[in-house]
């Protein structure tokens, strides 16, 4: 596939005119600020999928109250430690 292609798409008036002031706003041209918003979608849905992934995981085995008092009592430790260096 060749590196640059170029596309046309159609949109509301409505959208195309917040599009413009966003893009203006940050100073990008109308081709970086889609491939921005392309990026950015991106990126959404990997977080989206990473958190589906996380609470599927924790509803196969959820945390115990035993595990939940551990991980506490190490991050209170750890924060006592450290409460000098922040």
């Amino acid at each position: 596939m060749a590196g640059v292609v170029k596309i046309a798409i159609s949109m509301p008036g409505e959208e195309f005119r917040e599009l413009e002031a966003l893009r203006k706003k940050e100073g990008l041209s109308r081709s970086k600020f889609i491939i921005e918003a392309v990026k950015h979608f991106k990126e959404e849905r990997r977080k989206e999928k990473l958190a589906k992934i996380y609470k599927e995981g924790y509803q196969r085995i959820p945390e115990t109250l035993q595990i939940a008092e551990g991980w506490e009592k190490v991050s209170l430790a750890a924060f006592s430690y450290s409460r000098g260096e922040w």
